[in-house]
């Protein structure tokens, strides 16, 4: 599932600065992880005892296991399942099953095994992953559950990939992104669920790493129900407890559970899995958490980041590599990846927090600052820039898709001198390599390029440029794909945070930002929800739906929001149905 290719370092200052650096401050995070004992899924051993299969249907499964089941890492030939078990039901002696079956009732069951005691430990928080890479068909979906002492799971279901050979007729994905926990309620996870999609994409802040209500809006608080706290005490999650606790506290939630369930899940990341707008300092070696108490200090930092490294390892079926006994943390830890679905898209997963340089324009100037526009400023690293170009040039797919966390478009106001970049925490903060890839994509010419964006807490549609006149006011630039973010299910969004004058509603904030943005086609700042892409041989459509969070119910109401639609061969983008009147 990686795109390894061959030895991909080369010899720049930026490689040797990587080498070098990452070690240096008290072994560096690469020490602090590789001492670790990092879960890595299972493989399941064959049966020799039927009794483990045995179970009480009566029995709620809620107090053996408390966060349910979830998949992901979907491969040809199988998933990885995912489940845990509650600290009062683990026993140190005893194995647990899992079944796989063609079928909801289990009749056809086509896989079973054993996971051995040993492998469920308190060291892991009593997270369980089973690998079935090789075990199943490809271009299915199957049904499945964990059994432990006499308690099955809720039955989950799971799908496979289609073989590189195969040519399927279309495929879907849900896309999902920043869902605070304190902001809101899960209703939008239980309409995915309900979705007809193959798959969900899921492009970062599962968790948000705050119990205080750090990112609610002004004046509205923790969502009623939504109190927590962390071991530590403190308001951000700082040690390994903390950061379990989260996934413990957000994976209890029924409706989370509902789309967990009943799909498998493509997973990246963003910041707030570890720290708000985190960086990598590559002069220190080591991460810069800048909302954290000492998260400017090499050390604090690089214990909290562990940490949070290794709870999201725990609690998220992920096919990412891990090896401890490489000397740096980018060589142990790979999240880049690509996955192929059959001949009609291949997908990309970036990481764009590990790599990546610190916020230009530190002291806060924007208009005169042009740090943004800095030759050396990395967000994907030299190694994995190189793979993602190596990506582009040798995608042979229909649709050639990227998972991408932040905006690729600008998204400014003003003009000439006075233009200001809004967010550069997004691509327009490293502007220079935007211009690098995005060109590189042009040159490369695949067939479609279409890239998947969360991290806004916005709903967007537009074009992805090889250029934005950024460096050469008078450079002339081309199309070269689209951009098609998904809106935040929960996390605060522009009209939840700024206290807009009475006569700018969404329609005019949206005017403006299409009006000073031409490469924006479609954009809204005021609702939450998910998104539902559909790729065919024909043509890839965008279908953004509102999600009422303030309900905590499986009735929370759902609104279709808009839906644009882009033929095949093209960069272009058409509205199919109006744009909701609310």
């Amino acid at each position: 599932m990686s795109d390894q290719g061959t030895t991909r370092r080369g010899t720049n200052r930026r490689d040797v600065l990587e080498k070098l650096s990452i070690g240096s401050v008290t072994g560096g995070l690469a020490a602090v992880l590789g001492q670790r004992d990092i879960v890595h899924p299972v493989e399941a051993r064959s049966v020799s005892d039927r009794s483990v299969f045995e179970f009480d249907e009566t029995v709620d499964p809620n107090e053996t296991f408390p966060q349910s089941v979830a998949s992901g890492g979907p491969t040809e030939s199988g998933v990885i399942l995912w489940t845990r078990l509650s600290t009062e039901a683990a026993d140190s002696d005893r194995p647990m099953g899992v079944q796989v079956a063609a079928d909801d009732e289990f009749e056809a069951i086509v896989y079973e095994g054993t996971v051995p005691a040993e492998r469920i430990s308190s060291a892991h928080d009593n997270t369980v992953s089973v690998d079935l890479d090789g075990r199943l068909e490809s271009n299915r979906f199957y049904f499945y559950r964990f059994i432990y002492d006499g308690v099955a799971t809720r039955t989950g279901r799971c799908r496979t990939l289609p073989a590189p050979d195969e040519s399927p007729d279309s495929l879907s994905v849900a896309v999902l992104t920043c869902q605070d926990y304190q902001n809101g309620y899960y209703g939008a996870y239980h309409h995915v669920a309900a979705e007809d999609v193959d798959f969900v994409v899921h492009l970062g802040d599962f968790v948000y790493e705050s119990a205080d209500g750090s990112y609610t809006a002004p004046n509205a608080g923790i969502a009623d129900g939504r109190d927590f706290d962390l071991p530590s005490g403190e308001p951000l999650a700082e040690s390994l407890a903390d950061f379990r606790t989260l996934y413990r506290t957000y994976k209890r939630d029924e409706l989370l559970q509902d789309g967990l369930e009943r799909h498998t899940f493509v997973y990246g990341w963003d910041d707030h899995e570890v720290g708000n707008n985190r960086y990598w300092n590559y002069e220190t070696g080591a991460p810069v958490l800048p909302d954290k108490n000492g998260g400017g200090q090499p050390s604090v930092a690089t214990e909290f980041t562990a940490n949070g490294i290794q709870a999201w390892i725990e609690y998220t079926p992920v096919r990412v590599e891990f090896d401890g006994s490489e000397s740096t943390l980018h060589d142990q830890l790979e999240l880049w990846r690509t996955v192929r679905f059959g001949d009609l898209l291949d997908l990309a997963v970036t990481d764009e927090r590990l790599y990546r340089d610190g916020p230009p324009c530190e002291d806060g100037r924007r208009i005169f600052c042009t740090d943004e526009e800095a030759q050396g400023r990395t967000m994907l690293g030299s190694e994995q820039k190189r793979d993602f170009k190596r990506w582009v040039s040798e995608s042979d797919a229909i649709w050639t898709v990227w998972a991408n966390e932040v905006l690729t478009m600008p998204l400014t106001i003003g003009d000439g001198s006075n233009q200001v970049e809004l967010f550069l925490d997004s691509w327009d903060g490293f502007q220079h390599e935007r211009k690098e890839l995005m060109q590189h994509v042009a040159d490369a010419d695949p067939q479609n390029f279409v890239a998947l964006t969360g991290d806004l807490h916005a709903s967007l549609a537009g074009y992805v440029k090889s250029g934005y006149g950024e460096i050469d006011r008078n450079q002339t630039d081309e199309r070269v794909g689209i951009e098609l973010m998904t809106p935040s299910v929960t996390s605060v969004n522009a009209a939840d945070v700024v206290d807009f004058p009475g006569d700018w509603d969404e329609e005019a904030l949206a005017h403006l930002a299409e009006k000073e943005n031409e490469q924006l086609e479609f954009s809204n700042f005021h609702r939450h929800g998910y998104a539902v892409v559909e790729f065919s041989r024909d043509e890839c459509t965008f279908t953004v739906y509102e999600v009422d969070k303030e309900t905590n119910s499986r009735d929370a109401e759902r609104t279709k929001l808009v839906q644009y639609s882009s033929p095949d061969g093209s960069t272009a983008l058409y509205e199919r149905d109006t744009r909701s009147d609310r």
